[in-house]
């Protein structure tokens, strides 16, 4: 579980010398943020977590306390908002493990995990320290005031961060299969709970990761492009993304793809690509919010010229508006991305699908869906999160122009 809309599709760019954004919002934007505001303080005021403690959903629910003090900041310039993030940053860094000898195995995988083998999930770093770090680093350069204040950290921070995304390289996770395709596979090894490098026995033991994570991972690097003009930022989403768009199937109506595919000699029992049955499936999944993550994703790397073109994100909104909402507006439901839908409000929501909002960025009927959930978003785990996601993306026209790439610096 993820929050609604990515944090990167909510960055906007440019300086703060003008008005912000919450003060050129309509009267009754503003009222949605004055009801807000309270919330999202009160959840970062909670006692933090503690890791040791924790199952996996610590990562969805510090993250869930953090990044949104980062995109209200961005909204507001309230610096309430960052005088509130910068120490459960560094909370939650306290509890980060660092090898002694290896450094490129520091993260956060000393958790309960429901009593299985636990291994690190490119993820789980990435919604917990990747993407709200370098939001915040975005924020510290572009005011004097904050650099002056935050400066230091902030690039301590970001230097890290750059360090930890390329460390995925070093623990043998990313493979290039041809000249313009490649993708990340899971950790072979990994630290257990004493520090000891030892072997990953699960099945997903060196098999390709999951889409969802990988598109998570992608709002780090479009920030990280966008921050430094870095091609080695830009080949890997495009390699990485080719081989997820290659395995899109199309029938006309709609779009869909798998929850993962496969394609090392790990993937499968034989060892050999192809051959006999895989380890892990290759399905659609039953949870549908894995694919409006999907879909950001894709709208992410749009706003950076990365891959994704018009007609891409054409057949998205096509199979969203066309083939998964159910036509209802109070507040509006949807199938998942393979026309199932099962009303009986099963566990996680499965077997239903999400309202994409981030094609917003190009079609009003999107958004004008969008505000229509609001009420019932209220009623979630993250309240404030579609609110905040609506409310920054209202302050851009519908438009097909990429937003980031005039910001991008020359190299």
């Amino acid at each position: 579980m993820l929050f609604a809309v990515p944090a990167i599709l909510l960055l906007l760019s440019g300086s703060y010398a003008e008005e912000t954004l919450l003060e050129k919002a309509a009267p009754e934007q503003k009222k949605l943020f004055a009801d807000i505001k309270p919330v999202i303080l009160r959840g970062a005021a909670q006692t933090p977590l503690q890791l040791k403690d924790s199952e996996e959903s610590y990562f969805w629910l510090m993250s869930a306390r953090i990044i949104p003090l980062l995109q209200a900041y961005h909204y507001s310039h309230d610096p309430v908002f960052l005088a509130a993030y910068v120490p459960l940053q560094e909370q939650i860094l306290s509890q980060r493990f660092i090898h002694t000898t290896r450094p490129e195995w520091k993260g956060w995988f000393n958790f309960k995990g429901n009593g299985e083998e636990i291994c690190p999930l490119i993820d789980h770093d990435t919604i917990l320290y990747y993407v709200p770090v370098l939001m915040f680093v975005k924020e510290v350069r572009e005011d004097p005031k904050l650099k002056e204040k935050y400066g230091a950290k902030a690039e301590a921070w970001f230097k890290d961060v750059e360090e930890s995304i390329r460390d995925w390289d070093k623990r043998g996770c990313w493979h290039d299969l041809d000249e313009k395709t490649g993708y990340y596979s899971t950790v072979t090894e990994y630290p257990d709970k004493d520090g000891n490098v030892a072997k990953n026995k699960t099945i997903f033991s060196g098999g390709t990761v999951q889409y969802n994570k990988v598109n998570a991972l992608y709002e780090a690097l479009c920030l990280a492009y966008r921050m430094t003009g870095d091609s080695w930022y830009r080949v890997r989403m495009e390699k990485s993304a080719k081989f997820w768009r290659d395995h899109w199937r199309e029938d006309g109506k709609h779009v869909e793809w798998n929850y993962r595919d496969h394609y090392l000699p790990a993937d499968y029992e034989s060892g050999v690509v192809g051959k006999g049955k895989t380890r892990t499936g290759a399905w659609v999944h039953r949870k549908g919010g894995y694919y409006r993550l999907d879909v950001s994703a894709a709208t992410m790397l749009y706003d950076v010229g990365i891959f994704f073109k018009q007609p891409d994100m054409e057949k998205l909104i096509k199979t969203n508006l066309e083939f998964m909402w159910r036509k209802d507006t109070t507040p509006p439901t949807f199938k998942n991305i393979n026309g199932v839908y099962n009303a009986s409000g099963v566990k996680y929501n499965y077997d239903k699908g999400w309202l994409w909002t981030s094609l917003g960025h190009f079609d009003p009927r999107i958004r004008e869906l969008w505000k229509a959930s609001i009420d019932n978003a209220k009623k979630g785990w993250a309240p404030w999160s579609d609110t905040l996601g609506y409310l920054i993306e209202m302050s851009y026209p519908v438009s097909w122009e990429p937003r980031y790439i005039k910001e991008i610096p020359k190299k």
